[in-house]
């Protein structure tokens, strides 16, 4: 059994994992409280101390502040634990990127757990959609290879975006309206943010696979935090998955 954190820009999550078994996901922290220091103590640390004994803790992370953070607190909690922090070149999946350090490591393990779920036992290419602080989409060959991918402003950034620099304009409940058509202000946001990413992200499917994937049947797969949200939105998902970055930590340990 151990314990993996994907520390990313927004929240950090926290997993259980034992080879062969469905992964237990234990809770997320928000990032900013981690940086800040803020209820650690009260919160963030007891949780960790419940979780018992530890052999291992391995971490994937995107915000260096938040790394050492992190593991100055589990050497607090677990310092028995052997703690390691991975970096791309870790993770069993070969990157085309023409400068492969470049890529964050959450789109790296996503893709390698999207790939080996769902694409490696059919021999198909993959496509991840990870919905989270950035929208991203990354593109896995059918021979499990990573070929590249896009970035996005994120959904939630969109919606704080345009209420700070449109002084009339009021922050909104990310939810779906019933209608593209707004008839107030905050629908027409929410539809805006929401159905403009739905179309966004339908339309460069479409795109890659005119200029990927031609001719090939691709397995496309949402996850991050805002990945539920467009659950029976579309007809181009064909899974959703909000921890594929827990997983993707697993299977590069795993396979070791």
């Amino acid at each position: 059994m151990f314990l993996a954190i994907d520390i990313g820009n927004t929240s950090t999550k926290f997993g259980l994992f034992k080879e062969e078994e469905p992964f237990e996901m234990v809770f997320h922290f928000t990032t900013s409280s981690i940086l800040s220091s803020e209820h650690i103590e009260d919160d963030l640390l007891p949780k960790l101390v419940a979780l018992g004994d530890l052999s291992s803790i391995i971490i994937a992370s995107v915000v260096p502040l938040g790394t050492d953070a992190i593991k100055n607190i589990l050497l607090r909690s677990h310092k028995e634990a052997k703690i390691t922090v991975l970096k791309n070149q870790d993770i069993p999946i070969v990157n085309t990127y023409k400068k492969p350090d470049q890529v964050g490591i959450d789109r790296l393990l996503s893709s390698l757990a999207a790939y080996s779920k769902w694409g490696k036992e059919v021999k198909k290419p993959t496509i991840v959609i990870g919905f989270g602080t950035a929208t991203t989409i990354d593109c896995i060959n059918s021979d499990g290879e990573y070929l590249g991918g896009i970035i996005a402003l994120g959904i939630e950034a969109s919606a704080k975006y345009l209420s700070q620099v449109a002084a009339q304009l009021p922050e909104i409940d990310l939810t779906f309206p019933n209608h593209i058509l707004g008839q107030t202000t905050s629908e027409s946001i929410q539809s805006g943010i929401l159905y403009g990413s739905l179309s966004m992200i339908e339309g460069l499917i479409v795109e890659l696979h005119d200029e990927v994937f031609s001719n090939q049947d691709v397995i496309v797969v949402a996850t991050g935090g805002f990945s539920k949200l467009f659950e029976n939105k579309t007809k181009v998902i064909d899974h959703i998955t909000p921890n594929l970055v827990l997983e993707g930590i697993a299977i590069s340990a795993f396979n070791k």
